[in-house]
């Protein structure tokens, strides 16, 4: 099983590419009728009273990832893949600053993955621009 990150826009290709998406977004979209992990998803706060990325980053690590064990989020998405590859999705494109992003950090640092953006051979370079 590949573990990417992308976004929901992205949703048709992914399926196409027989890889199952998992939302991590606090608010998938309606039309979205995978399965979501929003244990790793933002809190309405970070979301909205971040000063900026900066502290979102900050906030998000030790709000919501310092209280999370990354072994048990891998066995859940393991749970969803059955055998597949998987997409952790929100929102963002791939160059914008998205929490997927640090999610991804958080389990490459913690697990030894190697887990990139699907269709970007780099890691993501951001943007300043969404959410602020």
């Amino acid at each position: 099983m590949k573990i990417y990150t992308s976004y929901f826009a992205n949703s048709k290709k992914l399926h196409k590419d027989n890889i199952v998406v998992i939302g991590i977004a606090l608010y998938p979209p309606k039309w979205f009728a995978g399965p979501s992990l929003k244990m790793v998803s933002p809190s309405y706060d970070i979301l909205h009273n971040s000063q900026d990325h900066e502290d979102y980053e900050k906030r998000f690590f030790s709000e919501i990832l310092a209280h999370r064990d990354p072994k048990v989020f891998l066995s859940n998405i393991e749970r969803l893949a059955n055998g597949k590859d998987v997409a952790l999705c929100c929102y963002e494109k791939p160059d914008d600053f998205c929490h997927r992003h640090l999610v991804a950090k958080w389990m490459n640092e913690k697990l030894g993955l190697q887990i990139q953006e699907y269709g970007v051979s780099r890691n993501p370079t951001y943007i300043e621009q969404s959410l602020f």
